[in-house]
């Protein structure tokens, strides 16, 4: 199994050392910032994959540019923070190939009810 906690480093380097972090910024930024981090895209696709096979999440599509992400009980264990900046990853994933793809929704596995975003302005939780 995936150590949950070697994938959020893993991350953490990526995200916050290469500066890449979604934030408030406007739209010319955003188009700045991901065309020079493309080449991150292959690393972010390990994060997902790792995300996948060690039980963080169960699916991870983009039909039609509306991406989202089904995650499972372990995801909600992590911090806020912790879920911010995987939430990032995929985000920055679907993006950086798809500028339709502007929103993530997050659902829940268990029962299919949605219950997040993120975006530029990073992650809402449904409470």
């Amino acid at each position: 199994m995936i150590n949950y906690r070697k994938i959020l480093l893993i991350f953490t380097i990526l995200a916050f050392g290469l500066s890449v972090m979604a934030c408030n910024r406007n739209n010319d930024d955003l188009e700045q910032r991901i065309e020079e981090s493309k080449h991150l895209q292959s690393h972010r696709k390990e994060i997902i994959d790792g995300m996948l096979d060690g039980g963080l999440a169960s699916r991870v599509e983009n039909p039609d540019g509306k991406p989202f992400i089904y995650v499972t009980e372990p995801f909600f264990m992590l911090t806020s923070e912790e879920q911010a900046s995987l939430m990032n990853v995929v985000w920055y994933y679907f993006i950086t190939d798809d500028r339709d793809a502007r929103v993530l929704t997050i659902y829940d596995n268990n029962t299919g009810e949605e219950r997040g975003t993120f975006s530029t302005k990073g992650l809402v939780m449904a409470e």
